[in-house]
């Protein structure tokens, strides 16, 4: 994740390094992420970026980077889709239990991955065995507040480091053309379309397939 907080309480995202073009100095390239009429893109030179400064006789980062924990499980019990429908109802609009569950039900084995922020769910990615080789991820969502950090690049390593370890040769997923940035995510890992699902009552689907 590339959440960094600066000592007087703003938040940025670490966008990642420069060279100066005269000194070949290492710059840092961030953004903030609140409203900021000077400007959005910032650069600075990198020592000075993570540096610290001295507040109040006190030496602290003037940037500090705020950690992200990752947990995961295969035992997907009632409290933890607790967890995880807030992230749904904020990551698509509408949190339906009964479409859920629906789903849920016809299938066993499941892995999640939950992404926690400062005590916070901010994420999370859900999906399950088809065959013995095959897993299918079928689920997943990033808070809005929470996009742009890495985060789902993240949670889609750690999903496949496990799945690989579990002796899985192939992962499957669907997703619509409305949500781009996944799209492109996927294909950016390795994914290829491999047909379209016009039944989905949830409205025409992408088919795409990876092999691990």
């Amino acid at each position: 994740m590339k959440l960094y907080r600066h000592y007087k309480n703003k938040p940025y995202t670490y966008v990642g390094l420069a060279k100066h073009s005269e000194t070949l100095e290492d710059m840092v390239i961030y953004e903030t992420r609140y409203e900021n009429a000077l400007g959005k893109v910032w650069v600075r030179p990198k020592t000075m970026f993570f540096e610290t400064v001295d507040v109040g006789g006190v030496q602290i980062p003037r940037f500090k980077k705020i950690p992200m924990e990752i947990v995961d499980t295969t035992d997907v019990t009632a409290d933890k889709i607790d967890t995880v429908a807030p992230i749904i109802e904020r990551s698509f609009g509408q949190w339906d239990a009964k479409w859920f569950y629906s789903k849920f039900n016809d299938h066993q084995k499941f892995f999640l991955v939950i992404a926690w922020v400062q005590g916070q769910a901010v994420a999370f990615k859900l999906g399950y065995e088809r065959t013995e080789k095959k897993f299918h991820s079928w689920l997943g969502g990033v808070t809005p507040e929470f996009r742009g950090l890495g985060i789902a690049q993240d949670l889609m390593n750690h999903q496949h480091d496990w799945c690989k370890a579990q002796g899985y040769t192939k992962i499957s997923t669907k997703t619509q053309n409305r949500f781009r940035e996944m799209l492109v995510l996927n294909i950016k890992n390795g994914f290829n379309v491999v047909g379209i699902d016009s039944d989905s009552p949830d409205g025409e689907k992408i088919l795409l397939e990876k092999i691990l």
